[in-house]
């Protein structure tokens, strides 16, 4: 089968319910029967559903146990098969290391952390006819080494940027570069199919406790945990359709009939997603935030809800439109047992922005508020239940369901900016942008004393870094505008359309 046609074989795959997705593979296997091409179709993207719980064995591989893949775990499988090349679901995390580095306690601290968490010993397969992830035993971890001289950026972006074997190879790999003397660069890159940004914090802590207790000679003093990330996903799948009904079909109603969001866009869009992508920077400075902040509050909002509130607005004036979707990640991690756990909770609530009727900011937030805490009642439900639910068309050239994203980043990070590890000093390294994106348009922000930090990643397929600016600082402009007059209508706001 030529790469075009299982491209567009996955896309339709994965627009249909498991129980089509099976049946349709079943019948491409009576076909195929005896004409050796069975392979091909049964290596697509078939999800059944499983609850069952480890199986112990892996093809007769001793040690090994095959565990169900959580919803969200299961969508990036699909798309690490439908593109291997994309590394836009790689998580990296960077430190600088000043002192006297040992890399055989670093080895060994990663194996200690690989040993706890057993999602990050995973490997991802097909057993018949779905995908699994086989926990393989406890191995040394490899800590790949290099000289660098000059400028580290190029050997982190291309250490970032090296595509996972997620069937044979660890979804962890780390590079301890040298500047030098005293100074390294410790390079961490994970899938995203077994982390997300909270389990960075916790790798980070249990990391700087291993390699303390390694070059102190004692045992890491880590608390035991209370279930495993496999266990999770086992029980999301066997929880399906019973618990979360209700909540399913609150989406399906708030997303019935959801336009896509057709920016204007500077060049003709591919007809296939590449995940190829940009980035420009954003800032508002401290006293335009905290302006925002007190329109927001006087309206019983939140920062987050006003800040999406004018990128809603940005978007719709852009594109033209007063009905769009806008991705908004959720920590996934309401229960206290989940949160020392590293693997990946994470998933996408959808908010849909109303536009009509020309709002003032102010009525927009409030619509803004309804939406996200109606969100929040309902926000248990895996986005890919909801995706598979919803049965859209699928569009290979765009993601589905939304095209663009926003996050204000609140999660834990006291381990993520630690300034020490042991004998060393640590400090965080800003990863250089890998040139992949989520998303048409994201825009991930942070609330620092200085202001409001952030960055807009775009796709750079369709838009330019011109045109990227130019929203970049129509959302600033706006924030600033509706913090000072949130009585402001849509349509005064023309005036900062990008």
């Amino acid at each position: 089968m030529s790469a075009d046609r299982r491209a567009a074989l996955l896309g339709r795959l994965a627009a249909l319910p498991p129980g089509e997705r099976r049946a349709l593979l079943a019948r491409a296997r009576e076909r195929a029967a005896g004409s050796g091409t069975a392979g091909d179709v049964a290596g697509t993207a078939d999800t059944a559903d499983t609850s069952g719980t480890g199986s112990g064995s892996d093809a007769g591989t001793a040690g090994t146990e095959e565990w169900p893949l959580s919803f969200g775990q299961e969508r990036l499988w699909f798309l690490s098969r439908f593109d291997p090349a994309d590394t836009a679901y790689h998580t990296p995390w960077c430190v600088t290391l000043r002192g006297p580095v040992d890399a055989e306690g670093l080895a060994a601290a990663f194996t200690r952390v690989t040993e706890r968490h057993d999602v990050l010993r995973a490997r991802f397969r097909l057993a018949g006819d779905r995908p699994v992830q086989v926990i393989v035993p406890a191995a040394p971890v490899t800590v790949e080494r290099a000289d660098v001289t000059g400028d580290p950026a190029p050997a982190v972006v291309e250490f970032v940027n090296r595509p996972f074997d997620l069937e044979n190879d660890p979804p962890l790999r780390v590079a301890l570069l040298r500047l030098a003397a005293g100074e390294f660069v410790l390079c961490i890159v994970l899938h995203h199919i077994v982390v997300d940004g909270w389990s960075l914090d916790v790798l980070m802590r249990e990391l700087a406790e291993c390699y303390a207790a390694y070059r102190e000679g004692r045992e890491p003093v880590l608390a035991e945990l209370p279930v495993r990330y496999t266990e999770v996903a086992a029980e999301e799948r066997r929880r399906a359709g019973h618990d979360d009904g209700a909540h399913l079909a609150h989406w399906t109603r708030t997303l019935a009939g959801v336009p896509v969001l057709d920016l204007p866009a500077d060049r003709p869009r591919p007809p296939r997603w590449t995940g190829r992508g940009g980035r420009v920077e954003l800032a508002v400075p401290d006293e335009v935030v905290s302006r925002l902040e007190e329109t927001a509050k006087k309206r019983r909002c939140t920062l987050f809800m006003a800040l999406l509130a004018a990128y809603q607005a940005v978007l719709g004036l852009a594109a033209g439109q007063e009905d769009l979707c806008v991705g908004v990640p959720v920590a996934g991690r309401s229960r206290t047992e989940l949160q020392p756990l590293i693997g990946y909770f994470a998933t996408t609530m959808v908010l849909r922005a109303d536009l009509s009727g020309d709002p003032t900011f102010e009525e927009l937030l409030g619509r803004t508020r309804r939406a996200v805490f109606t969100g929040m009642q309902h926000a248990e439900v895996p986005f890919e239940r909801i995706l598979g639910a919803l049965r859209l068309p699928r569009d290979l050239s765009r993601p589905p369901l939304f095209q663009v994203m926003f996050n204000l980043h609140n999660l834990p990070k006291d381990d993520l900016l630690r300034t020490s590890m042991a004998d060393l000093e640590t400090e965080v390294y800003p990863v250089p942008a890998a040139g992949r994106t989520k998303a048409e348009v994201s825009v991930d922000a942070w609330r620092a004393p200085e202001g409001l930090g952030g960055v807009l990643d775009y796709n750079s397929d369709v838009f330019s870094a011109g045109t990227a600016r130019r929203l970049a600082g129509a959302f600033t402009e706006l924030v600033e505008r509706a913090g000072a007059d949130p009585g402001l209508r849509l349509s005064d706001l023309k005036g900062i359309r990008p």
